[in-house]
């Protein structure tokens, strides 16, 4: 399906409020003589995410906190749905994900719906990203896979996507190019382990998953991370930072020992290491080889 080419003029920006107008927000509590001809109970069962929904990961705590307030107040503000083609009496959901997951957790059967089959789905895909940018419901890879299902199912261009979601063009191209980062890190952005900042460097970088472990283990700020792949410091830094604090204190030990720097690189995986003493003269040497022999 191709997108609507007359979609800039439509003032998507302002997000599920210009689908459902001022009338949606004026009827969120609603009474049975009001609504009858504007919601539908529909069963749980029969509700599905819609394929356009760009939010994958929902905070557990959240719906439990929001299925707690349903089974005391009730489902106050309906979910927009769409039927399903060929499957009558069944549906995906255009907004309203939260809800509909609580729902199921406060054990309600059915949910206070708006049906909205005259609205095409790129218009809803659009509206659905929307909406959860607005919110700050979504985490970098979720916004990233969102704007690329823009372009890749609707036909959508960079341009019309920042237009459509009032951000600029290099930020849409900016994140986009979060996904060509290995599954690695985009855990760490999804996690929250992470920020963009931190992850932005490693993009394209051979070596990704290794900067990775430098960074969460020695906690590098967004700066350091770029000194780091820019000067690629990687395999020199590696044994340093890597340096569990029992090596370290070991190494103090032996230089308290024997009055000469010592150096231990251990790798736990193999189990095996080598150890070495920075001599600055001959006396030093003598002085080692003389510990040894005795």
């Amino acid at each position: 399906m191709k997108k609507n080419k007359n979609f800039k003029n439509t003032g998507l920006g302002s997000g599920l409020s210009s689908l459902l107008g001022n009338e949606f927000e004026k009827k969120a509590i609603f009474s049975d003589s009001s609504v009858n001809d504007k919601f539908k109970m529909v069963p749980v069962e029969f509700i599905e995410p819609g394929p356009w929904q760009p939010r994958k990961t929902f905070d557990k705590s959240e719906i439990e906190s929001l299925a707690k307030s349903i089974k005391k107040q009730g489902v106050i503000q309906p979910i927009i749905l769409k039927s399903k083609e060929n499957k009558k009496n069944e549906f995906f959901i255009i907004a309203g994900e939260r809800r509909w997951r609580a729902s199921q957790l406060a054990k309600i059967h059915e949910i206070p719906s708006i049906i909205r089959d005259d609205v095409e789905d790129e218009k809803i895909a659009e509206l659905s990203l929307v909406e959860n940018i607005q919110r700050s419901e979504l985490n970098p890879i979720e916004e990233a896979e969102g704007y690329q299902s823009l372009i890749n199912k609707y036909n959508y261009k960079q341009d019309d996507v920042a237009q459509a979601v009032g951000k600029s063009r290099s930020h849409i191209a900016n994140i986009i190019r979060l996904l060509s980062l290995s599954e690695l890190a985009k855990d760490c952005l999804i996690q929250n382990k992470l920020t963009i900042g931190q992850i932005r460097p490693l993009i394209g970088h051979s070596d990704c998953d290794h900067l990775l472990d430098i960074i969460v283990k020695n906690k590098l700020t967004s700066r350091q991370v770029e000194k780091l792949v820019k000067q690629g410091q990687a395999k020199s830094l590696k044994p340093k930072l890597q340096k569990e604090i029992d090596i370290v204190n070991l190494e103090k030990e032996l230089l308290e020992i024997t009055g000469i720097k010592v150096n231990i690189n251990y790798d736990s995986n193999k189990n095996a290491g080598s150890i070495s003493l920075d001599c600055k003269n001959l006396s030093e040497f003598n002085y080692i080889i003389k510990k040894i022999k005795s």
